[in-house]
Parts: structure tokens; C-alpha cells; sequence
């Protein structure tokens, strides 16, 4: 077990480019040769990764499940994170939403009164508007802090909602008629909590699922409905 997750972290560390020297990656390891090129081969099977020649090379996707392996092994998670880049988990998250038919804008601002909020990720497929917050991880994520991101991001969702006839055109949902505003917290590891408030906690590598199988469950989960100039909000 140590060696495997001694040789995943080197692969996440090393492949930032997309590829890494299968000998930088033992020497980095600290792996007997023979040991490493077992794992490696192993998991180039179960599609962790491809060998090419002495070359290792990963896809952004990859490169998440790698992460995700090498915690499940005992790796510190911290230190993981420090080996994926905001940029990689943004464009993974981008990534699943879009191959399932789904508009996405990142970083989407709005100001109400002297307030300035920021939604992570916004998903769109008409009628639901997805309200992502992005959470990579901090210390002590599991617990409290993931409750406390829901309650905040429930509400910035909530304020979008209400205010989003003010905002329609940035918001590209000229024509629909109605939309439904959904908060969504989505994290690299999972949370103690896959609901907190009726505001869902998804951990990524769980996230395809629950885009595809949302729509059917939408009344279990807190929402927000704007209908021409009435905003109704509703959880159940």
C-alpha cells in the first residue's frame, strides 16, 4: 500500500504537463524499479494511466481519479492538493456538465446594494440554473465547514434568484419563461454530509450522477423558482 501511494503521488506531482520519465517517478517515490513498474502496469489496466515507452502520461481526468486513489491509500490530503491545480478541478467540473448538455460560466458576479457575491460555477440547461461553490479542500473540510459553505451558498443562491430579473441578459436565460435555481456544493473528497439544509454536497467524482439524476429528484432538494415577476421558492 505505501509503495502504491508513494508512486501516485509521484505520478500527480511529475504529470502536471501531461506526462512525466517513468525513472523521474521512482527516483521521486523512493520505489525499488521493478516494484514501480508493476504498479504502474497494474494500473495502466485499470485505466489510471497510459505508459508509453518510458513515458507516463495522464488526462486532466485522470489525473482526478489519481488524486482521489492516492487519498483512499492513506496519502495526506493536503498535501494531494498540492499537486492539482484550481485550474485542473475548474476544467474537470466545466467538463462534466458540458458533455451532459449543459451551458456553464465560470465565476459569475453580481452586486446587490454595496454587496459583491460570486458564484464558482454557474450550470444552465434550461429550466434549472445549477449554483456551484467549488470547494478543493481546507483543514477540517469534512465536517462543519461543508455544512457552513452549503448554508452560505444557499444563500447566494437564494439573492441570485430574487434578483435575477435585474441580471436576465447576463444571465442568458432570456426566452425561458421560468428558471429553477439549485445550490450545489461540490468538493474533491467527500463531506460528512451529502445534505445539509436541502443543499446537496457532492463530492466530484460523484458529480455526473448527480447532474443526470437530478431532475427526477428536484422536489427532495431546496430550489428556487422565478416565474416572470414572482419569485416562488420552494423545499420539501
Amino acid at each position: 500500500m505505501f509503495a502504491e501511494r508513494e508512486i501516485l503521488v509521484s505520478v500527480l506531482k511529475l504529470t502536471a504537463e501531461g506526462s512525466a520519465d517513468i525513472k523521474e517517478i521512482v527516483m521521486d517515490a523512493k520505489v525499488p524499479f521493478q516494484v514501480a513498474c508493476h504498479i504502474l502496469d497494474r494500473y495502466e489496466l485499470s485505466g489510471l494511466l497510459r505508459l508509453s515507452g518510458s513515458k507516463i502520461i495522464v488526462i486532466p481526468e485522470q489525473r482526478l481519479r489519481i488524486a482521489i486513489k492516492a487519498a483512499d491509500l492513506g496519502a495526506d490530503v493536503e498535501r494531494i492538493c498540492k499537486y492539482l491545480s484550481w485550474e485542473e478541478f475548474e476544467d474537470i467540473l466545466t467538463l462534466a456538465f458540458e458533455v451532459n448538455g449543459w451551458v456553464v460560466k465560470k465565476h459569475f458576479r453580481f452586486r446587490l446594494d454595496d454587496r459583491r457575491f460570486e458564484i464558482d460555477l454557474l450550470a444552465l440547461k434550461r429550466p434549472f440554473i445549477v449554483c456551484a461553490d467549488c470547494k478543493r479542500w481546507r483543514r477540517g473540510w469534512m465536517g462543519a465547514a461543508s455544512r457552513r459553505a452549503a448554508e452560505e451558498q444557499i444563500e447566494r443562491t437564494r439573492l441570485l434568484a430574487e434578483n435575477s430579473l435585474k441580471i436576465i441578459d447576463r444571465l442568458g436565460i432570456v426566452g425561458w419563461g421560468r428558471a429553477c435555481f439549485i445550490p450545489l456544493i461540490i468538493s474533491l473528497f467527500p463531506s460528512t454530509s451529502t445534505f445539509h439544509e436541502g443543499s446537496p454536497i457532492v463530492p466530484i467524482i460523484q458529480l455526473r450522477n448527480f447532474i443526470q439524476e437530478m431532475p427526477a429528484y428536484i422536489d427532495q432538494i431546496r430550489h428556487y423558482w422565478i416565474s416572470l415577476n414572482r419569485i416562488e421558492s420552494s423545499k420539501k
